[in-house]
Parts: C-alpha cells; sequence; structure tokens
C-alpha cells in the first residue's frame, strides 16, 4: 500500500514474490504512486496496480477509503508508515493489517512488525513485513529474491531503436545525473569529465539517463563536454523503456536514485555514489539468487562514510556536499574500468574540487558486502 517513489516501488518485489510463493492462489493488488504503478506493471506477482489520486487531504483519503472498500480485502501490508492509511484500513474492516510498529501507525494495526534497524536495508525490512502475514502455507525459508521488471517487447524494441538511432556501440555506459535530493547529485562538470575520460581513453559513448525534471541540468552536463559524442535521454523515456534500454547497458553509474535499482532489477553492472545516505540501507539489493542474469551482476558502492553522513534529508554542510566530491572522475572512472573489464590508462584528468582523504570502498558482488582497495580493483 501506498508506494511513491521507483526505489521504493522495487524494494517492494522481493516481499511481493514472496507472498505469491506463500499464497499461490490469492489476488495481490498494490496501491500506488503513478511513477511506482507503471514500474511494477507487469510484475507476474501482482495481480491488479492501483494508481493512487493526486488529490490532497480528504479527496485522496475519500478516494483510498473506496479504493479498499470495493476490494473487500482479507490483509494489507503497509509498506510505508502513514497512519490514516492505517487508519482508514482499521475503519474499513480490513481482517489483518500488517505494518512497521511507528509513525501512529500502531494502534491500527493487528499484526505488528519491529521498525527498520540502523543499517538494514529496506529489502529486509519488507521482507520481514511480507512474513508477518499469517496463516499461509508453511513452505520454509527460501533465498530473498530479487527485485524485479516485467519489460515487454514494445520497451526493447525501443531500447533496439534508441541504439540504432545513436548509433551506439557497446559497451555503453549509463550516466543517472539526478536524484531527489541535492546531496545525493554528484556535481555536473564531474559527470562531464567521467563522459570525457571514458571516451577519449577508452572508446566508451555515454548517454545521460534522468527524469524530466533533469532536463536542463543535460543540457548543462553536454555544454561541459563539447567534444565528447553525449547522448541524452533525459526526461525521453517512461519507466518500462528505461530500463529495457538499461538492460542493453554494458553499466550505469548513479547516487542512491531510482534508476539505480532499476539497473539492479536489470542485473546490470552499477557503479553506486553514495554519500548522504547508507548504501547498507538503499545500496544496490543483492541478495536475490536468481536474477535475469545469474549470478547478480557485480555492483561497486562508493560510500566513504564521513563523519557527519548518513545526514538523509539533514545536511550539516551547508551545500558542500564533501562526501560526494570526494568522488573524483578519476576515482569512478577507475571503477567503471573495473567492472568493464577495461585496461585501466592512467592520464592526467584535471581536478575539480579537492579530494577529501580516501577511505576503501564497498564493493557488492553477487552476495555479500566486501573490501576493494583504494584504487578501485577488485
Amino acid at each position: 500500500m501506498n508506494l511513491n517513489y521507483l526505489g521504493d516501488a522495487l524494494f517492494t518485489t522481493p516481499a511481493l514474490a514472496s507472498l505469491r510463493a506463500r499464497y499461490p492462489d490469492a489476488s495481490i493488488e498494490v496501491l500506488a504512486g503513478e511513477r511506482a504503478a507503471a514500474i511494477l506493471a507487469g510484475n507476474p506477482n501482482i495481480d491488479r496496480v492501483l494508481v493512487r489520486p493526486r488529490r490532497s487531504g480528504s479527496a485522496r483519503a475519500s478516494a483510498f477509503a473506496r479504493t479498499i472498500r470495493t476490494g473487500r480485502y482479507d490483509a494489507a501490508v503497509l509498506f510505508q508508515s502513514i497512519a490514516s492509511n492505517a487508519a482508514l484500513a482499521w475503519l474499513l474492516g480490513v481482517p489483518i493489517r500488517v505494518g512497521f510498529a511507528q509513525d501512529g501507525c500502531t494502534p491500527f494495526l493487528t499484526h505488528r512488525v519491529a521498525e527498520r534497524r540502523a543499517g538494514e536495508h529496506v529489502v529486509e525490512a519488507y521482507l520481514r513485513l511480507a512474513d508477518a502475514v499469517p496463516e499461509a502455507t508453511d513452505s520454509g525459508k527460501s533465498a530473498p529474491p530479487p527485485l524485479s521488471i516485467a519489460i515487454s517487447t514494445e520497451d526493447r524494441a525501443f531500447a533496439d531503436h534508441v541504439f540504432r538511432h545513436h548509433e551506439l556501440m557497446p559497451p555503453v555506459v549509463g550516466l543517472v545525473i539526478g536524484a531527489t535530493r541535492p546531496q545525493k547529485r554528484w556535481p555536473e562538470e564531474y559527470w562531464a569529465r567521467l563522459a570525457e575520460k571514458l571516451w577519449s581513453t577508452q572508446s566508451v559513448s555515454c548517454v545521460l539517463l534522468g527524469g524530466p525534471e533533469e532536463v536542463e541540468a543535460a543540457q548543462r552536463v553536454m555544454a561541459l563536454a563539447p567534444n565528447t559524442p553525449l547522448s541524452s535521454l533525459v526526461g525521453k523515456t517512461s519507466e518500462k523503456q528505461l530500463a529495457a534500454l538499461v538492460d542493453r547497458l554494458g553499466l550505469v553509474i548513479s547516487g542512491d536514485s531510482g534508476p539505480l535499482h532499476i539497473a539492479t532489477a536489470m542485473a546490470t553492472p552499477v557503479v553506486a555514489l553514495f554519500g548522504s545516505t547508507d548504501p547498507a540501507e538503499t545500496g544496490p539489493w543483492q541478495g536475490g539468487s536468481a536474477a535475469a542474469r545469474s549470478p547478480c551482476a557485480p555492483a561497486v558502492v562508493l560510500y566513504d562514510a564521513l563523519a557527519c553522513a548518513p545526514c538523509r534529508k539533514n545536511p550539516t554542510c551547508g551545500g558542500r556536499f564533501d562526501c560526494l566530491k570526494s568522488f573524483t572522475p578519476e576515482r569512478v572512472f577507475e571503477s567503471a574500468c573495473d567492472l568493464l573489464a577495461l585496461p585501466l590508462r592512467r592520464t592526467a584528468l584535471p581536478m575539480i574540487a579537492a579530494s577529501a582523504p580516501r577511505t576503501p570502498a564497498v564493493a557488492v558482488s553477487g552476495g555479500s558486502p566486501r573490501r576493494i582497495s583504494e584504487g578501485g580493483s577488485r
């Protein structure tokens, strides 16, 4: 119930797969915002995706109430702790109400699950919610499922057209230049320098990825790299088209964003840049045992764990964002070459900002995190 963001929606897919395995004959419906609903559409573990109305206040509550009353549900699982939704599920007589015991939801829940622990991945917390739904067939514990996205032949045809139209030759690297908050966004000049470096030393083409709100940022990045053949698909794809395109890429480089988790779901290798958020909680999910390409695609997570991190929504640096500026283009380039299995060609790269003292990055590859050397080699 009530999913808003792409990442949150994708984080529920292992829990939905778990519920489907335990309730093979149940009708499973998901209520989500427009973008989240789009990425969940077609998932074989979901019978119907309900798009949450855009209205606010009492109008939204009334629409939500009509949805629940019409559905005559046996159980409601609240992946996000919104007290008004828990209260409505209670008022409308849904007999089983599962959610986290926090944010005013507790009095309205029949099955209370301890809130997410520090350092616990969101996927693991959502799986605990699914496990709390009672009276399911006891099929025993199994490996957590991977994130999943259902892609249509039309979406794949779109990706094929993009590659032909832009004359892209593998390997192609996707650069996700945006994120929901400034403290998650790598500097635009860093993206430009990285694209220049990949092209000039490795002949690797890059495409810019993102939503409509990042179109102007994409234009600025391209202007900063005038001699680099950069293609921009920012604001030009649906969620599913983006997933199909990401499936064709050799690598995706991104901050903590929805497209990062789309890449993980499509088992495309990623370099993830984490500064203000904790990758242990919202990093690339590698817990699945049967991703689209097996084993799980490798991921390198760069996270320096500065003293002020993770600040999440409350940065204390006055907008300096040292946690992101410490990832110089050279450093990210090394990680990209590592995952693409390209030889490192160490040429001088103009520095844009002073680098903070480096600590080893965390690398995740097909399972548990491990440490890699400062140079980025696995």
